[in-house]
């Protein structure tokens, strides 16, 4: 099931009322109908009658297209009920959003986060402003081997490595968690190579703009599953604790 709907470049939160026969596993996708490889969500949703999800959607495009598909391969037996349109929660009481390398890093990362699917790969991309670079690989190697990870920043310079390979499977909002996470490391952390504190500073960004908690925690959860790890382990507790203790909303 595909429905096109008008969303005129303006950022809000979708909320997608589903339904279905009995107890269903469906997976909703909502992309830039306009652009390949723009996944603003994909959400697995376990629907049993009507269930309503929301999507937030901090840079929209003009026109979304709304997928909806059964895990089980059924047809005629689920579908979308309802959409409604509302305004984004976003919250710039953080300190950082009034820096303005902050603010030309959103910029920038939101840009790239939106196009990454799209343009090359083993290119470099710099923002307007000439400050940050992101070199855009395949896969990111050391020594000719391929590094599980998405992103990665230089401790000497800033430069932040992207794997195409990694971007091509995540939504925008995952896309930009990534990106604010090293970010932070080099220009908000005390101490540089702190993973916790760099969640903890990238996130307080990415939810204050209004990007979904679920792509951020899928996102963090894919990072972790691919580099197990201790220092991992004590990065998804306390990931845990932020999201049901501080972000509520």
């Amino acid at each position: 099931m595909v429905i096109d709907y008008p969303l005129y470049g303006e950022p809000c939160t979708l909320a997608i009322t589903l339904w279905c026969n009995g107890k269903q596993n469906l997976q909703l996708i909502v992309e830039d109908g306009e652009n390949d490889e723009t996944m603003l969500t994909h959400r697995n949703c376990v629907v049993s009658g009507e269930r309503t999800y929301y999507v937030n959607v901090p840079v929209a495009p003009d026109l979304a297209k709304i997928e909806l598909y059964s895990e089980n391969g059924e047809n005629g037996s689920f579908g979308v009920d309802d959409i409604q349109v509302g305004g984004l929660k976003t919250d710039y009481s953080n300190s950082n959003f009034s820096k303005d390398e902050v603010k030309s890093f959103i910029n920038f990362a939101e840009e790239f986060s939106y196009d990454a699917g799209s343009i090359p790969a083993e290119a470099e991309y710099t923002s307007d402003d000439g400050v940050f670079t992101i070199s855009y690989l395949t896969n990111i190697k050391s020594n000719g081997e391929i590094v599980p990870t998405p992103a990665r920043i230089s401790q000497n310079d800033g430069l932040i490595e992207v794997s195409k390979t990694d971007f091509l499977r995540y939504t925008i909002p995952m896309r930009m968690a990534i990106l604010l996470h090293e970010f932070a490391h080099f220009y908000l952390n005390e101490v540089m190579e702190d993973e916790v504190e760099a969640d903890k500073n990238s996130l307080e960004l990415y939810l204050g703009l209004g990007y979904p908690r679920i792509d951020a925690y899928n996102v963090y959860l894919d990072v972790f599953e691919n580099s197990p790890s201790e220092l991992n382990k004590e990065r998804y507790e306390a990931l845990h604790k932020m999201f049901n203790n501080e972000y509520k909303s």
